[in-house]
């Protein structure tokens, strides 16, 4: 069976949310990170619903970590974004 076709969690599933974490851990351009974080987001969502009955504890760690990560990245993230744009506005108020 191929991976498109096979309805249990691969390895190929394993790396696929892992990739899409990495690439959001090292996104740089602060107009991609919102999607890099809801991709990775999303798969590693993806991987805990396909992994639920298979998935070893150290694996549900592992996942959980990751969705923690995430989720306090785009907190981060969105309060980097208010006081910026709060200064922009202050600065085109005395302009």
């Amino acid at each position: 069976m191929n991976a498109k076709t096979d309805p249990s969690p691969s390895a190929f599933s394993l790396q696929d949310w892992r990739k899409a974490f990495e690439a959001a851990l090292l996104e740089r351009d602060h107009a991609l990170l919102p999607y890099r974080l809801r991709d990775a987001k999303n798969a590693v969502m993806d991987r805990i619903e396909d992994s639920l009955d298979s998935s070893s504890p150290s694996e549900r760690k592992v996942l959980l970590a990751a969705l923690n990560t995430i989720s306090e990245l785009q907190r981060l993230a969105q309060v980097d974004e208010l006081p910026l744009a709060g200064t922009v506005q202050a600065i085109r108020n005395v302009a």
